[in-house]
C-alpha cells in the first residue's frame, strides 16, 4: 500500500496521547463512512413535495441527516399528514435512485485496510434502522465492521447504549476506543459512553482529535506508528 506522506512531527506529542492503546474504533455511518446529505436532503424534500410541502429549510437539512428515521419524519411532516407517508414510501423507490446520490468518503477503504491488518477492531454505531449488510455491501464496505448497531438494536443516539454495547462485545474500556462521528448527537453519545470522541469534518464539535478526511487520518496513523513504533504501538492481538 503506498504511504501517505503527512507532516505530524510537530503534532508528535497529541497524537501519541491520541493514537496509544488505540484497541478499536467506531464509525458513524451518515456523513462519516458515506456522505450521505444529498441523498437524505433529496429523500425528505419527495417526502414534503408530494404533501405540498416546501423543501427543507437549513435547519431541517441539519436535523434530518443526524436524527432517526421515524425522529426526522415526526421533525418535518405535521401531524395531520402523516398518515399519508406509508404510500409515498412505497412510490419513492420508482421516483428516487438513493442509493446513486451516497458516495463513499474518499480515502476509507485504504484506511480500513490498514486497520484490519493492524487488528484494530473496527465497528459501527449508527442511527439507521434499516438493515444495513445490503447498504455496506453496495459500497465494499461489508466483512469489516463488528458489530454494527443500529437504531433497531440499541436505543438511538444520542443515547450512548449502542457505542455500550460494542464495547461489551468486544471487552474493552472507553479509553481504547474512538468514536468517529460528524454531529452534535455523536459527540453526546460519545461523552455518554465515555469514548474519545473524533470529530469528522465539523471543526464547531468538541472533540479530542478533527479530521478533515480519511486520507488525513491514515496519514496521521501511518507517520504515528513509523515514528514511534520502538517505544510503543497502536495495539496488535
Amino acid at each position: 500500500m503506498q504511504t501517505i506522506h503527512t507532516d505530524i512531527y510537530s503534532h508528535a506529542p497529541s497524537l501519541l496521547e491520541t493514537f496509544h492503546g488505540l484497541k478499536g474504533i467506531i464509525f458513524d455511518c451518515d456523513g462519516v463512512l458515506l456522505d450521505s446529505r444529498k441523498a437524505n436532503i433529496a429523500f425528505y424534500n419527495y417526502i414534503r413535495d408530494c404533501l405540498d410541502l416546501p423543501p427543507l429549510l437549513a435547519e431541517q437539512e441539519e436535523y434530518v441527516h443526524m436524527a432517526t428515521f421515524e425522529q426526522a419524519l415526526n421533525y418535518i411532516v405535521p401531524e395531520e399528514q402523516r398518515g399519508h407517508i406509508p404510500d409515498l414510501l412505497d412510490s419513492i423507490e420508482s421516483y428516487l435512485d438513493y442509493y446513486s446520490l451516497l458516495t463513499v468518503e474518499e480515502g476509507l477503504l485504504d484506511m480500513l485496510d490498514w486497520l484490519k491488518l493492524q487488528d484494530i477492531h473496527l465497528g459501527i454505531c449508527t442511527n439507521r434502522i434499516d438493515p444495513m449488510d445490503g447498504l455496506l455491501g453496495r459500497f465494499k464496505l461489508n466483512g469489516y465492521f463488528q458489530p454494527i448497531q443500529t437504531a433497531s438494536n440499541s436505543q438511538p443516539k444520542p443515547h450512548p447504549d449502542g457505542l455500550l454495547q460494542v464495547l461489551r462485545r468486544w471487552n474493552l474500556s472507553p479509553a481504547e476506543v474512538a468514536f468517529i462521528g460528524d454531529s452534535k448527537v455523536d459527540e453526546s453519545a460519545a461523552k455518554g459512553a465515555g469514548v474519545p470522541f473524533w470529530a469528522f469534518k465539523n471543526e464547531t464539535l468538541n472533540a479530542a482529535l478533527h479530521i478533515p478526511g480519511f486520507s488525513t487520518l491514515h496519514g496521521w496513523l501511518l507517520e504515528y506508528a513509523e515514528k514511534f513504533d520502538n517505544q510503543v504501538q497502536i495495539h496488535r492481538f
